[in-house]
């Protein structure tokens, strides 16, 4: 399967990663390569670069998002092998049933159908940054901003909160949460919690 037929539209998106490592693995052994976990983070991230990157580096796999699903994959008797396994150290296979299972997922990838599913992550922040992200964007004050931009007012106190401070928190220390917050932002290029911050920061005369 080539990777236009399979990324069009990056339909692999709709799909768990668990499925999408599975049909990894049965890729490689279909070449009759050996499936080592250092060829399985290549054949992801060559097929389905956004489903296993970096959110901050989108250029480079990141490897710990096969854990979890290698271990979810044995669980359910689809996969054996790997560090400590009964094959050679660091080699997967799949099971037959692994390997129906991976049949139906590449018929599936090829005919879209799975299109409409919401995809299923076990995506969970790990970093500071991560974190911070997502308690930007879950935060009130910031959805509040997204409902009404042009009407969006906030207090001090509720500046203060967002920033993790209270009333009575020195001004550097504030100044020192909110650069890091913008920086975040940047970083992950998230242009709306930037452009909600500069409106608090403009709002609150904070410089």
């Amino acid at each position: 399967m080539t990777n236009d037929k399979m990324s069009n539209k990056e339909l692999y998106l709709n799909f768990p990663n668990a499925d999408l490592i599975t049909f990894a693995i049965y890729s490689i052994s279909r070449n009759n390569e050996t499936c080592t976990f250092e060829r399985l983070v290549a054949e992801c991230f060559t097929k389905f670069p956004k489903a296993f990157s970096f959110k901050r580096y989108p250029q480079w796999p990141d490897s710990l998002k096969f854990d979890r699903s290698l271990r979810t994959l044995r669980q359910k008797g689809l996969l054996i092998g790997g560090a400590g396994g009964s094959y050679s150290p660091g080699e997967f296979q799949l099971t037959d049933f692994g390997t129906g299972k991976a049949k139906a997922i590449e018929k599936t990838l090829l005919s879209g159908s799975n299109l409409n599913l919401k995809r299923k992550t076990d995506e969970r922040p790990r970093s500071m940054d991560e974190k911070t992200l997502k308690y930007l964007k879950e935060n009130i004050l910031y959805k509040k901003y997204q409902n009404d931009p042009s009407n969006f007012i906030i207090t001090e106190s509720e500046f203060r909160s967002l920033l993790r401070c209270t009333l009575e928190t020195p001004e550097r220390i504030i100044k020192q949460n909110l650069i890091y917050y913008k920086n975040v932002a940047k970083s992950y290029c998230e242009v709306q919690i930037l452009n909600f911050l500069e409106l608090c920061e403009k709002k609150l005369l904070i410089k």
